[in-house]
């Protein structure tokens, strides 16, 4: 198994067993969604499922009597769950993912269930509800935008500050004493499934320019119900992506091999210079990474207004 086509049939396999599981033992009118690699289409054998649930009451109160058939049944179709740290550890409500976006009050966690549920969520259950809070969210950001001429500026800022906020949590979590997590494996991450989202909403973004209050919320709303993957291939062209998708498919088809992800997990920092496996990854997201760079070039006009606004 490896490769784009191989992790999209995976997943979508995956994801409608599990669906139909979760229609037995969890309640239609409630939403529980998911992210990471298989809301991207991008899961292997080898892949945890992400996911959290968003509650009409607190997130402190008790879990729902049908969690633990939630956990259950993750566990019989994928063989994990989430860590039991972060933002997939706990419930949390739909009033915190629409409310305090920036400011003292917007943790870690929830900047990233807010940013996570736009640029790759998917949902388990409720898609209804699932689709109706997305464009919330989306609402909320547009409406900070003064004018049609300018870009989702304020969605815009969020996008970047999220992709900053997980360049600088990888030092944490993989050099900080309490958090010495696999660094090799989060490393590639990073540089390639990490980076692909945030260009996949900075071309997202883009795309709001110069269009009413309206358009750019239905614009964002198309743009996020895809896949990163997707979103790029549409706003950039098949033709023009292919060496990206290229690069990106050698990507999953080598964390796909349980021998190259076990590595990686193991891999001595003090190796990252001589060891081959990494080396190999290392090097093809520098390519990779000027590749989106050279894209982005290619599909914004040096006049259009996403450049400054990334900037400035």
């Amino acid at each position: 198994m490896g490769g784009i086509a191989d992790a999209v049939a995976f997943s979508e396999a995956k994801l409608e067993q599990l669906r139909l599981t979760l229609r037995e033992t969890v309640p239609d009118d409630q939403l529980v969604i998911t992210c990471g690699s298989y809301a991207r289409r991008e899961a292997a054998p080898a892949s945890d499922l992400d996911f959290y649930t968003i509650l009409e009451g607190s997130p402190k109160e008790e879990k729902p009597s049908w969690y633990p058939a939630l956990e259950s049944a993750v566990l019989s179709v994928v063989g994990k769950l989430p860590s039991s740290e972060g933002a997939f550890a706990s419930n949390t409500t739909k009033s915190s993912l629409l409310k305090n976006f920036g400011g003292s009050k917007d943790s870690n966690d929830t900047i990233t269930r807010r940013m996570l549920y736009l640029l790759e969520g998917a949902y388990l259950v409720n898609e209804v509800e699932f689709v109706r809070v997305r464009r919330q969210i989306i609402e909320r950001y547009v409406g900070n935008t003064p004018s049609d001429h300018q870009i989702a500026f304020y969605l815009l800022n969020d996008v970047i500050r999220y992709w900053r906020t997980m360049a600088v949590d990888y030092a944490d979590k993989t050099y900080g004493k309490r958090n010495k997590k696999p660094w090799a494996i989060r490393n590639i991450k990073l540089v390639f499934s990490r980076k692909l989202i945030y260009a996949s909403g900075l071309f997202s973004v883009a795309l709001t320019a110069d269009r009413r209050h309206g358009d750019k919320v239905d614009v964002l709303e198309k743009m996020f119900a895809k896949t990163p993957l997707e979103r790029i291939r549409y706003v950039c062209g098949e033709a023009s992506s292919t060496r990206l998708f290229e690069m990106y498919d050698f990507f999953l088809g080598e964390l796909a091999r349980a021998d190259v992800r076990e590595h990686l997990e193991s891999l001595p920092r003090e190796e990252k210079d001589s060891d081959r496996i990494f080396r190999q990854l290392k090097n093809e997201g520098h390519y990779f990474s000027r590749e989106l760079m050279g894209l982005f070039h290619r599909t914004f006009h040096s006049s259009h207004p996403i450049h400054m606004a990334v900037i400035f």
